[in-house]
């Protein structure tokens, strides 16, 4: 039996409050979700050491001056598919690897930190077993991962604990400059958003307020957005998938906009490329995406061709390897 089989009604509510707030105390999930501190805390807990949740610190890299992400799409050679999903796992600046099914087999999420590393990746770093590729920057986020919820909650305990609504990652560009121990703050926490202050402040080498401090810093210039990584699985959607739109350009912003509020997305960005949009979505079973996407996306003006590739195995998800679930 799998973590995410032993996952209750409980465990999602909890699960879905620290993607709301993931510094949240568990005294004050507990008492927005009217559950004992008790239970919260030892349910939380359990969950975050079995890997169930991944509470992260996400850094804003344009923010700070870094390059915009970029989207790859790969073909392997056959037989070659765990190999190269494990060498892009292995890099640093690689923060998603998926195997798909559908017109590629691999998706590839690049954080760079500089245009200089990111020529590198592409000219020189890409397996040999890749057959071919296409690289995709990101013009706009719509919404990011950090912004979706898997829907467990009531719009009562929902406000709760939800946070100011925040301006979209790329938004602002290189109006940051991240202090050295800002920068090791902000791996730190890319590791574990929970971490305390007492603890962030050992690993830094200064005191509990400076720590303090700098953290309360971070997160009101919102370089970091701490939020739970939780797979959608864990909240019953089975079927996941990427989508490729075409869209003529002055329906763009409305297509994005409009889809980007659907709870059934989780990314949506604009990119570069033969498609306009890429959108990751999470549904209970396929009949379910077919009415997504006849239903919703097909039905919206502007939109032309589509390409769908559904999600086959993750291997990183938000910059963290992914230990495969029983079937």
């Amino acid at each position: 039996m799998s973590n995410i089989d032993t996952a209750d009604e409980a465990d999602r509510r909890i699960a879905c409050a620290l993607q709301l707030q993931g510094r949240a105390p568990w005294e004050q999930i507990a008492k927005a979700l009217e559950l004992s501190e008790r239970t919260v805390a030892r349910r939380g807990q359990r969950m975050l050491e079995e890997g169930l949740i991944r509470v992260v610190g996400l850094l804003d890299t344009q923010l700070i001056g870094r390059p915009a992400p970029v989207l790859l799409r790969l073909r392997v050679e056959p037989g070659r598919a765990r190999e190269v999903a494990a060498r892009f796992c292995g890099l640093r600046e690689i923060r998603t690897v998926m195997a798909l099914m559908g017109s590629f087999d691999h998706f590839v999420e690049v954080i760079p930190e500089s245009r200089t590393s990111l020529r590198t990746l592409l000219f020189d770093g890409l397996p040999p077993y890749v057959r071919s590729s296409s690289s995709h920057p990101v013009l706009r986020f719509y919404t990011g991962s950090h912004e979706w919820n898997g829907g467990a909650l009531t719009a009562a305990e929902e406000a709760a604990l939800r946070q100011p609504s925040r301006a979209p990652f790329g938004t602002r560009r290189g109006e940051v400059t991240l202090h050295p121990d800002a920068d090791r703050m902000a791996a730190l926490l890319a590791r574990d958003g929970r971490m305390s202050t007492s603890k962030l402040a050992s690993e830094l080498g200064v005191s509990q307020a400076t720590a303090s401090r700098r953290l309360a810093a971070l997160l009101e210039q919102e370089v970091i957005r701490v939020r739970a990584d939780v797979a959608p699985s864990v909240f019953g959607y089975t079927t996941e998938a990427l989508l490729w739109l075409n869209v003529d350009y002055d329906h763009l912003d409305t297509v994005g906009s409009t889809l980007s509020k659907r709870p059934e997305v989780l990314t949506l960005v604009s990119i570069t490329g033969d498609w306009q949009i890429c959108a990751h979505v999470a549904l209970r079973d396929p009949y379910d995406l077919q009415e997504f996407l006849t239903g919703v996306v097909g039905a919206l003006d502007g939109v032309g061709e589509i390409d769908v590739t559904v999600l086959l195995e993750v291997f990183k998800r938000g910059g963290f390897a992914v230990t495969p679930a029983a079937d």
